[in-house]
């Protein structure tokens, strides 16, 4: 059985001063003074030891102290053991393994935080943890900058102030009360409208309830959705006016209309442009199929600018000229050429100009310019017509998109054209775009890359 390190001096003197009481009954009465000096001699010496003892003590406590201050400070780098064997001893081995032990903890949830915050932080998903008290604990970036926020403003503030979207923290409250997960969508923005997908977590622990609240980007998806039906919508349409037509004058002239010689030509006629205009949009349908399947074959090689826009204009002169409209080019000299399929970039080049020619009333001008600024040549095409509303401008190359459905129709045209030309010009590996307001005519640009010089 082990003695406690304390007790060790007091039970030596004890037993060195036994030892001397029963030394005394031995000795005779005249012996008894030297015995009463040795004994003051080996209690002086008892002294000194439980004094050095104590110190000892005293050194060791205040080992064991520093120690636990520098793990209050977060130091739990390991410390040398104490060799003793006593009940210290076991008390500063079970401190240091349990300082250890909580080291290696800290260090493994610091870890853990760190992973979190990283993933949390590259998320494009808006992530934010809300208090029972309906306060933003935690938000990464992508939270506030999909709410428009201030970096960094959000945490330790409430739902209400933060968010400002009613439905949002309607959402969050039921989270909050309930017990299962919840979703929803909102719609966010003032200029720029955007869509998300909201899933609202309730969160329970012990100490305090909370929710996670997770924002996903749907502005494409539903963009794509509202593309594919218009575009249904718009397929349908065409369709059925050219059909309407056809299946009418048919009938008209199935009904007896063949014995009129006055009236049966102008008929077939009619039935004539609407199967032009349904193989028309038939094929700008199949070529734009191909062309987002990936299937457009391209015969790159160097195209001599000049020929192409050459080319494109003196084919519009014939309409440009009917329309009283006049046409201008205004080419780079010395303007390398290109490097694509002179074809599908002459189409490019001539639906612009087509476009321009029709909407540009009489007594208008267009011009055609290119220039060069050493990678890409840039064609513009700008007219004086009536232009295009800015609402429209991001809408203007998709598929059967027209600003004047009327106008268009009358034309002859199937919807389609700027959206192959924008396929085609990304095909080049260059990009289209326009410039417009109403009343003051319109800019289209696209560019396309030159061939390397020498």
């Amino acid at each position: 059985m082990r003695v406690s390190v304390l007790w060790r001096p007091v039970l030596i003197c004890l037993a060195l001063v036994l030892a001397i009481l029963l030394a005394v009954q031995w000795q005779s009465p005249q012996a008894l003074s030297e015995i009463w000096g040795a004994l003051l001699i080996f209690l002086l010496a008892a002294g000194i030891a439980l004094f050095i003892s104590f110190r000892s003590f005293q050194s060791r406590i205040n080992r064991m102290k520093e120690i636990a201050d520098l793990a209050a400070a977060g130091d739990f780098s390991p410390r040398g053991r104490d060799h003793g064997d006593d009940e210290l001893a076991d008390l500063a081995n079970t401190l240091g393994r349990t300082l250890a032990g909580l080291g290696q903890t800290i260090r493994t949830l610091t870890d853990e935080r760190n992973r979190s915050s990283a993933i949390l932080g590259s998320m494009v998903e808006g992530v934010a943890v809300v208090s029972g008290d309906e306060r933003i604990l935690y938000c990464n970036w992508a939270f506030e900058q999909i709410l428009e926020l201030p970096p960094g403003s959000s945490q330790g503030r409430t739902l209400v102030e933060a968010l400002r979207q009613a439905d949002l923290v309607a959402l969050v409250r039921k989270a909050l009360s309930g017990v299962e997960e919840l979703t929803g969508e909102v719609e966010v923005g003032t200029v720029r409208r955007r869509n998300f997908s909201v899933t609202a977590a309730p969160v329970r622990s012990a100490n305090a309830n909370g929710a996670v609240l997770v924002l996903h980007d749907i502005t494409e998806l539903r963009r794509l959705e509202r593309v594919r039906r218009d575009f249904v919508a718009n397929v349908s349409h065409e369709f059925k006016t050219p059909l309407t037509a056809i299946q009418g004058f048919a009938e008209t002239l199935l009904s007896g209309a063949l014995d009129d010689k006055a009236n049966r030509a102008h008929f077939v006629e009619i039935i004539r442009d609407h199967a032009r205009r349904l193989a028309r949009l038939t094929d700008d349908l199949l070529k734009l199929a191909r062309i987002e399947a990936g299937r457009l074959d391209l015969e790159i090689r160097p195209v001599r600018v000049d020929a192409l826009v050459n080319g494109c204009v003196e084919t519009a002169r014939v309409s440009a000229k009917a329309r009283g409209v006049q046409i201008h080019v205004d080419l780079q000299e010395n303007a390398p050429p290109l490097r694509g399929d002179g074809a599908q970039l002459g189409e490019v080049l001539q639906n612009l100009i087509d476009n321009a020619v029709q909407y540009t009333p009489s007594g208008g001008e267009i011009v055609v310019k290119t220039r060069s600024n050493g990678r890409n040549v840039v064609f513009t095409v700008t007219d004086t017509g009536i232009g295009i509303p800015e609402s429209d401008l991001e809408r203007i190359f998709e598929r059967f998109y027209r600003v004047d459905d009327a106008r268009s129709r009358e034309a002859g045209g199937t919807g389609l054209g700027l959206s192959i030309a924008r396929h085609i010009v990304d095909a080049h590996g260059g990009r289209i775009w326009v410039e417009s307001a109403v009343g003051q005519g319109s800019r289209f640009h696209f560019s396309v890359p030159s061939v390397p010089g020498p």
